[in-house]
C-alpha cells in the first residue's frame, strides 16, 4: 500500500462552458524519502497521455471544476492520531466551491495501493473515461466498481460535492473534444499494465527490502527458515486493535493486572500485580498513542482479531506464530536478541532502565541498564532498531503471546533452577499456560532478557506488559 497520508498522484481538471478550453494540471511525486513509491510518476504521464491523445485536452487555463487524488487519507506514522475528516484530504466539505467535485481514491483514514504498473485508482480511470462519453457521475460509479473489485474491497473511492453542480451530470461533460490543429509532441503509450495481484500474490512476492503490506498498514517479511510463514515486522499497534474492536463493536469487560508499587510492613515498597477493573486495551493505566504497541489483551482476544482480519482478506490466513516461528524470526546472533553483550546497549530495546522508576516512591530499584531508553512504559513500535532480518522488539516492549501451551522442557536448565515456578504447565484451575516471548517493559533480569526464555499465561487473563504480532500464510483460494 502507498505510505500513509503521502501523495501519490494529483490531477486536478480544469474545465470552462467550451470543451476546447479544457485544461488538466497532471503532478505525481515518488520521491519520498522512506518510503519511495515506484508508480506515482507513471500514473500522471499515463493520465496526461489519456487527456490529450483521447480526450481532446490542450494545454490553456480555466476555472477548477473536478479534483482527482490518487492518494492515501490517512496521518504518517508516528504523528500522533488520525484526524476526524481523514488525514491527507481534509478539506472542509462547508469551504467546497459551488460546481466543483472531488473524487477520492480513498476513503477517510483509509491508504491507497501504489498497484503494480499503475494504483488501482488511475488504472480505472485509464480505462473508464476514454470510453465513456457523458455523464460524469456514471463515471465515477464506474470506477469505484473497479477499485473496489481490483482491491477486494480494501479500497472505496470517495466522493465530495456540495451537489449544485449540474455540468456533472450532463451526458456531454465527458465527450471527446475536438483535437486541437497544434498539438504538443505525442508522449509514448504507456506499458500495458500488468496482470492485477491478488494479495496472496503480492504476500508471496514479499522480501526484506520488500515488505507485503497489509489493509491496516501493518508489514510482513519472510520468516527465515520457516517457507511460506510471514511474521509481522512490529508488534500490534493500539490503532490495530481499534480497527478490529470498532469493525466488530468488541467491547473489553473484567479489567486487567497492573503492576503497581506498593509499600511493605517495614516501611519500603516492592512490586505486585493488581487486578484493575477500569483497566482495558484503551485505558492501560498509562498514556499510549496509535501506534504504541497494544497491551491488556489476552491470548483469547488476540486470536480473534486473528480470525476476524483472515475473514476481511480473502486467500490469506492470519494467526499467532508459533514458539518455533518466533524463535527462527529473533535469529541466534547471540544469547540475547541484541547479542552476547550484558547489559544490553542503548538501542537494544525498551526494557526496564533509568528511566523506569522515574515516577516510582523509594529507591534502589533495580534496572537491565544504567541508561535510559525514552519509555517509561510501552513504546511506540519499530522506535529501536531492527534485527538482521527485518524484525522490530522481539526484545522488550510488550510480551508477546504465541500459539503453543507452555512445556518447561521449552526453558534452559539454570532458568528453571532459578526461577522454581516455571516448572508449572497449568494454573491451579487446570488451565495449560500459553507461552509468552520477548520480555516487556518491566524486565530487567538477565535470565528474563534471553532469546530463549519462555514465560507463560492464562489463555483470558490481561496484563499491562503483554501483547502480541501476528503471522500470514497463503490461506484457502489464495
Amino acid at each position: 500500500m502507498k505510505p500513509l497520508a503521502l501523495l501519490s498522484a494529483v490531477l486536478l481538471l480544469l474545465t470552462s462552458a467550451s470543451a476546447v478550453d479544457r485544461a488538466a494540471l497532471i503532478l505525481g511525486n515518488n520521491e519520498y524519502p522512506d518510503v519511495p513509491l515506484a508508480n506515482a510518476v507513471r500514473d500522471a504521464r499515463a493520465v496526461k497521455t489519456m487527456l490529450t491523445a483521447k480526450l481532446g485536452f490542450p494545454e490553456a487555463t480555466g476555472g477548477a471544476k473536478v479534483v482527482l487524488m490518487d492518494c492515501c487519507r490517512e496521518r504518517p506514522t508516528g504523528r500522533g492520531q488520525v484526524r476526524a475528516g481523514g488525514g491527507l484530504v481534509t478539506y472542509a466539505d462547508a469551504a467546497i466551491p459551488a460546481d466543483t467535485l472531488m473524487i477520492l481514491a480513498a476513503a477517510p483514514n483509509r491508504v491507497a495501493s501504489d498497484g503494480a504498473q499503475h494504483g488501482p485508482f488511475t488504472e480505472a480511470l485509464l480505462e473508464v473515461l476514454p470510453g465513456n462519453g457523458g455523464n460524469l457521475m456514471d463515471a465515477f460509479f464506474a470506477v469505484s466498481d473497479r477499485v473496489q473489485e481490483v482491491t477486494e474491497k480494501q479500497q472505496i473511492p470517495w466522493l465530495k460535492f456540495d451537489g449544485s453542480g449540474q455540468i456533472f451530470r450532463q451526458q456531454k461533460f465527458l465527450a471527446v473534444a475536438p483535437v486541437p490543429t497544434a498539438l504538443p509532441p505525442a508522449m509514448p503509450a504507456p506499458a500495458p499494465a500488468a496482470p492485477v495481484q491478488t494479495a496472496a500474490d503480492r504476500l508471496r512476492g514479499a522480501t526484506k527490502d520488500a515488505p507485503f503490506v497489509n489493509s491496516l498498514g501493518l508489514e510482513f517479511v519472510p520468516v527465515p527458515g520457516r517457507s511460506g510463514v510471514w511474521m509481522c515486522r512490529t508488534e500490534t499497534r493500539v490503532r490495530d486493535f481499534r480497527a478490529y474492536a470498532e469493525a466488530t463493536d468488541y467491547v473489553q469487560k473484567g479489567g486487567a493486572y497492573v503492576l503497581n508499587v506498593v509499600k511493605n510492613e517495614n516501611g519500603g515498597y516492592s512490586t505486585k500485580w493488581e487486578l484493575d477493573e477500569k483497566a482495558s486495551w484503551e485505558k492501560p493505566g498509562y498514556s499510549q498513542s496509535e501506534d504504541h504497541a497494544v497491551t491488556c489483551v489476552s491470548w483469547e482476544e488476540a486470536r480473534a482479531m486473528a480470525a476476524w482480519l483472515s475473514k476481511q482478506e480473502k486467500g490469506l490466513t492470519y494467526r499467532l506464530p508459533t514458539d518455533v516461528e518466533w524463535s527462527a524470526a529473533v535469529g541466534s546472533v547471540g544469547k540475547y536478541p541484541w547479542g552476547n553483550a550484558w547489559p544490553a546497549p542503548k538501542g537494544a530495546g525498551n526494557y526496564f532502565g533509568k528511566e523506569g522508576p522515574k515516577s516510582w516512591p523509594g529507591s534502589g530499584w533495580s534496572t537491565a541498564y544504567d541508561h535510559d531508553d525514552g519509555a517509561e512504559r510501552t513504546a511506540r513500535v519499530a522506535q529501536y532498531a531492527e534485527n538482521r532480518f527485518g524484525f522490530f522488539d522481539l526484545g522488550g516492549n510488550v510480551w508477546e503471546w504465541c500459539e503453543d501451551q507452555y512445556r518447561a522442557s521449552m526453558n534452559d536448565a539454570d532458568a528453571l533452577e532459578a526461577i522454581p515456578a516455571l516448572k508449572d504447565e497449568k494454573h491451579s484451575d487446570g488451565i495449560p499456560f500459553r507461552v509468552l516471548r520477548g520480555g516487556s517493559w518491566r524486565n530487567n533480569a538477565e535470565i528474563g532478557l534471553r532469546s530463549s526464555y519462555r514465560f507463560y499465561g492464562r489463555p483470558a487473563d490481561r496484563n499491562d506488559d503483554r501483547g502480541f504480532r501476528i503471522v500470514v500464510v497463503v490461506g484457502a483460494g489464495g
